[in-house]
């Protein structure tokens, strides 16, 4: 194990085994430490890079965690030791907020210039752009110890995201749920106004979990197989995936697939995207559903309607376009208790590395009238 990888894992495992009292730090410095913390799904390559820059000090005393850049006098490549170290600590441990390669391929970060007090770096939270130069700057021009802040912003970040996991642990429903209220707490959940990204997830894994309950009961599906959700990091091209959600039958065969859009309408363009992705399978019936309202573009109903029909004589899969939620509100019907759903549902969200402790929340709260009613 290289010395940096090392580093962060005894970090990670003194902090779990015995957290760093953050009140230890003086009240500057917990502000700053707490504040990044507090945002890090939502600033996740602002978190990256203070991380990068910690560790680097830790395994480098001598090298100013400022100058992020190889071509900067007596700098290093940061983004080569994010990607080589942080970033993948990060997608096993934290993978809530792993950047998909580094912190340095976002624009706010990335900048020709050493992250001094100056920085121009346009990162969206004002607050979190001051406490991640001014941290820095504590490190470099105040000798503050960077191990002390790693370890204080670990101890936070595992107390952001097991304290709601352990919430949504004892979550419980009532035996009967009608199926009205359910479909408004999922409206309420998809349409919130979120500060962090991947609310299109959220969807996705609704009808998943409508998915996994009807392949149990359902002749439809029998001798069918429901594929395990891939991540959004991982490309369609790249994971030789035709959808979001893909039933297979015993050949391993597509036999159904469903690819949901976040409040975008489905157009004839997304639908001959699709199909190019299809065609040379033997899928028999492909959806694609949206959260946008009316969920066909303006405009484009004929033509929509003339590639089905042209799909369905040209390749005979039957591609069935609609609504997120009226789609939902027929398949709750076909399961056996629709209490089962919100079960399933709020256990895939707590299971599911890229929804955010945001989401997780925001769950909690609209579900609260249907757990307790009045």
């Amino acid at each position: 194990m290289e010395e940096a990888t090392k580093v962060l894992e005894t970090a990670y495992e003194k902090v779990k085994e015995n957290p760093f009292d953050p009140n230890t730090l003086d009240e500057k410095r917990r502000e700053w430490i707490s504040a990044i913390a507090e945002t890090c799904e939502s600033q996740k390559a602002v978190t990256t890079a203070l991380i990068t820059c910690f560790i680097k000090k830790m395994t480098d005393q001598g090298q100013d965690i400022r100058l992020h850049r190889k071509e900067f006098v007596g700098g290093y490549s940061a983004r080569v030791f994010d990607t080589k170290y942080i970033t993948p600590f990060l997608k096993k441990r934290f993978p809530r907020i792993a950047m998909k390669e580094s912190g340095w391929l976002s624009r706010s970060i990335e900048q020709p210039h050493p992250f001094t007090l100056d920085f121009p770096g346009k990162v969206r939270d004002e607050r979190v752009k001051y406490c991640f130069l001014h941290i820095l700057n504590d490190i470099e021009e105040n000798n503050a110890d960077a191990e002390k802040y790693l370890q204080a912003l670990f101890t936070l970040l595992l107390q952001k995201f097991t304290e709601i996991r352990t919430i949504l642990e004892g979550v419980t429903f009532p035996k009967e749920i009608p199926i009205d209220p359910i479909i408004e707490c999922l409206k309420s959940h998809f349409f919130h106004k979120y500060s962090s990204a991947g609310a299109s997830k959220l969807p996705v894994i609704a009808m998943y979990s409508l998915y996994q309950l009807m392949m149990e009961g359902s002749t439809r599906y029998q001798n069918k197989t429901l594929k395990r959700l891939r991540s959004y990091g991982s490309p369609d091209i790249h994971a030789k995936a035709i959808g979001d959600i893909e039933v297979v039958d015993e050949a391993g065969e597509y036999f159904e697939v469903v690819e949901i859009k976040h409040d975008i309408p489905i157009s004839e363009g997304i639908m001959q995207d699709s199909y190019n992705k299809f065609r040379k399978t033997s899928i028999r019936r492909y959806y694609l559903l949206t959260t946008a309202e009316p969920y066909i573009r303006e405009g484009e109903e004929i033509q929509v309607e003339n590639l089905k029909q042209k799909i369905k004589n040209e390749h005979g899969c039957e591609v069935i376009i609609n609504g997120i939620i009226p789609s939902t509100k027929y398949y709750l019907r076909l399961v056996k208790t629709p209490s089962q759903f919100m079960e399933t549902y709020t256990n895939n969200l707590k299971e599911d590395k890229e929804v955010k402790g945001e989401h997780l929340k925001v769950w909690l709260d609209v579900i609260e009238a249907i757990r307790n009613p009045p």
